[in-house]
């Protein structure tokens, strides 16, 4: 019983210092929006209490203690029963299950693989409407990949883009619904509280040399919009003028 509490001391201190480690390093970024940065703050603190306290106790406990935790347990296993103070075996598999997932598993930001069947969208509904002023206020050449889609979805006339100039930084991704070699989308996920929320948008650029772009590499795309015909409806698309291989951003996520 003993072993158990120390194991499980033990996995909660490590799992605040992984917590910690995470948030020193901004990798905690690459899974949850940074305004709910608080939250992970509060929730290092607490595993690191617990475990430290847990340790402490244990400590404290002595012999003393170890013997009349002996006594206890024997005396409730001649009446057939235990008074459970310590985590089973199975609980203690759960609590350490994310702290080896997270050491294994290399921590990295969505890409091209993450997205499902359904392809990365040029429209944003859960945004539409909301906010469009405020983005066509920004400067053009300002404006990332989430402010043009909402740009685009806050407009009644999809013309009034063309001619506009662009610069932005996002993955290549390319999908069946790209017919034209010389075109494919320049997208970034945007995620309003964590990765299990994220959405990927993007905006169709059309360049020449297109097809010599891996898929999933970042890259900077500047060039001025015009509307064409897409997936059998009027697009902006940006006919760029420059497309450059640039690194990945600190913070690959936008937020909505």
């Amino acid at each position: 019983m003993r072993t158990r509490q120390w194991i499980q001391s033990v996995l909660l201190l490590f799992l605040g210092l992984y917590m910690l480690d995470n948030m020193l390093t901004g990798r905690i970024w690459l899974y949850i929006n940074e305004r709910f940065g608080w939250l992970s703050w509060i929730g290092t603190g607490i595993l690191l209490a617990i475990g430290v306290i847990g340790v402490l106790d244990l400590l404290r406990g002595g012999r003393e203690e170890h013997d009349h935790e002996h006594h206890e347990h024997a005396h409730a296993h001649e009446h057939g029963h235990d008074h459970g103070t310590a985590p089973s075996w199975p609980k203690l598999a759960l609590v350490g299950l994310p702290l080896v997932m997270g050491i294994l598993i290399p921590a990295r930001p969505l890409g091209a693989s993450a997205i499902g069947s359904s392809g990365v969208s040029t429209h944003f509904s859960a945004i539409q409407g909301t906010g469009s002023s405020t983005q066509l206020a920004v400067a053009p050449t300002e404006r990332n990949v989430l402010d043009w889609v909402r740009a685009f979805n806050g407009s009644n006339n999809v013309q009034e883009f063309s001619g506009q100039q662009a610069d932005l930084i996002g993955f290549v991704y390319r999908d069946i619904r790209f017919k034209d070699a010389s075109q494919f989308m320049v997208a970034r996920f945007t995620i309003s509280c964590c990765v299990a929320d994220a959405t990927a948008l993007g905006v169709i650029v059309q360049w020449p040399d297109a097809p010599r772009l891996a898929q999933d590499s970042w890259v900077h795309v500047r060039g001025k919009f015009q509307v064409q015909n897409f997936d059998s409806q009027q697009t902006p698309i940006l006919v760029a003028e420059t497309v450059e291989p640039t690194s990945q951003p600190e913070h690959p996520y936008l937020y909505p």
